[in-house]
């Protein structure tokens, strides 16, 4: 009966003790987006915790170069969420430390920068003088396809446009009507997104657009527009010391399609803008005054 009891306790010890395990994580695989074809990318390894941890408490995750390293605890990344990787593919390891006095346990995490095509040819800016001096004019910006794709298969490649740099990235707003599109500044500059359909991976590529004599219409980074709410789903208003003398208000949707255009008379700096029927979605809004320009965002929600 002794030994009967003394078996139980043991499994009970043993079984409060167990050392924590580190599950293998799926591989991470980034493309080779920034400086195209050099095999280097930023990795956020904490995105395999989860996988890593696997339901287990009490426990901390740290990544390192070296066997050596993770089996002695030294050397962690100090920012795995923002990890350079230092050649291709590579093998990151992985500790999983007990805070509860449950031991340790190592693995491994295998990162890649998949290959990324870039276009054959980079873009070429585009020229409109339509001859009214006005500064905007209608683009096609597909004309720039062929030149990308060259001697490529145009059917493994998808090619966007964007306003932003952030919106190429992130996939998100593309320009809808590419081949009618207005230009929101002078000159601007069009965010292209080169797409291989094949890995799913995206080459970054950038070029200018530019309609008639710049005629001082350049976009005014300055903060001389207030727009307030920001985000808003009824009402926008404006202040700007711009509407001290008379201003050309326009608003325009991501295509640079013209939704909203008004001479403003001189009044008291502020302007409420109805917003309400539009479709969820940014918009931009310009001012033109004595020959400054200032383009702002408008997200309506």
């Amino acid at each position: 009966m002794k030994e009967f009891l003394l078996l139980i306790f043991l499994c009970t010890v043993t079984t409060f003790q167990a050392q924590v395990t580190a599950n293998p994580p799926d591989p991470i695989m980034q493309c080779d987006v920034f400086n195209t074809g050099d095999e280097m990318e930023e990795f956020d390894l904490t995105q395999r915790e989860a996988q890593i941890i696997n339901g287990q408490s009490n426990v901390v995750v740290t990544f390192h170069e070296t066997s050596g390293d993770a089996l002695s605890g030294t050397n962690a990344f100090s920012n795995p969420e923002a990890y350079v990787n230092i050649y291709n593919p590579q093998q990151v390891f992985v500790r999983l430390q007990s805070t509860a006095g449950q031991g340790w346990d190592v693995t491994t995490l295998e990162i890649e920068v998949v290959e990324t095509t870039a276009p054959e040819q980079q873009p070429n800016d585009l020229y409109i003088d339509d001859g009214d001096g006005d500064g905007f004019a209608e683009f096609d910006l597909t004309v720039n396809n062929s030149v990308m794709i060259g001697g490529l298969n145009g059917s493994d490649f998808l090619i966007e446009y964007f306003i932003t740099e952030d919106d190429a990235l992130n996939n998100a707003n593309a320009i809808t009507n590419p081949t009618q599109y207005t230009n929101i500044v002078n000159p601007q500059t069009i965010y292209v997104r080169f797409a291989n359909l094949n890995n799913g991976c995206f080459a970054f590529t950038s070029f200018e657009i530019e309609a008639d004599e710049l005629l001082g219409v350049e976009e005014n980074n300055v903060t001389e527009v207030r727009v307030f709410p920001n985000p808003a789903s009824d009402r926008v208003n404006l202040t700007s010391p711009f509407f001290s003398s008379e201003s050309l208000v326009t608003l325009f949707d991501v295509n640079g399609q013209t939704i909203f255009s008004e001479v403003i008379k001189e009044q008291d700096n502020s302007l409420t803008l109805d917003i309400s029927k539009l479709k969820t979605g940014i918009y931009f809004i310009r001012i033109a005054s004595e020959g400054t320009t200032s383009v702002d965002r408008i997200i309506k929600e």
